[in-house]
């Protein structure tokens, strides 16, 4: 996947690349040596502080952590060549962070929704039984109401893609694009 998305993104190699929402860097640093300089950006102090220790560990001086929403990120336009988010677009205001997102892109820039299934999520007996279990999990560690009822009712009426199309069509004058999914 790293690969078709710099092979798509047509990365020059000096560019600067922000993942919204980086959890543990699981974009960032795949992609960190395509770069010059990568901002790692998420709410959650624990999730920078285990890309900072991660940045140390390899040596990616050039990997920043940023502690903030990503909706309140203080960004310079056009500063950024690839804007990667990987499965949380769907905790976001994605109306505003798609409308930040092309902002600070730079002319031909792309914008990557990176995002899975989860292998619970199915018909299965293995799958309902493994749901059955991380939910117990969640319930014991108290982390069950991360995740707020309905949080998938914004995604059904308005799909994310569509959510992203829209705001490219409210910055018409600047030339963007979208990456396509993989056929």
């Amino acid at each position: 996947m790293i690969a078709d998305l710099a092979h798509r993104a047509a990365l020059s190699g000096r560019g600067r690349l922000l993942d919204l929402a980086c959890g543990t860097g699981q974009l960032a640093f795949p992609l960190r040596d395509r770069f010059t300089d990568v901002w790692a950006v998420d709410a959650e102090p624990g999730m920078t502080e285990v890309v900072r220790a991660k940045a140390d560990a390899v040596g990616a001086a050039h990997v920043r952590a940023v502690t903030t929403r990503a909706e309140d990120l203080d960004a310079r336009p056009g500063g950024f060549e690839l804007i990667v988010i990987g499965n949380a677009f769907h905790r976001l205001n994605r109306s505003l962070v798609a409308q930040h997102a092309y902002t600070w892109l730079k002319p031909g820039g792309c914008l990557a929704l990176c995002w899975s299934t989860s292998p619970w999520v199915g018909p299965r007996d293995w799958q309902q039984a493994l749901d059955r279990l991380l939910r117990s999990w969640q319930n014991t560690l108290g982390a069950s109401g991360r995740v707020p009822p309905g949080w998938n009712r914004a995604r059904q009426h308005d799909p994310d893609h569509e959510e992203v199309k829209g705001r490219v069509s409210d910055l018409r004058p600047r030339n963007r694009s979208t990456l396509r999914p993989a056929t």
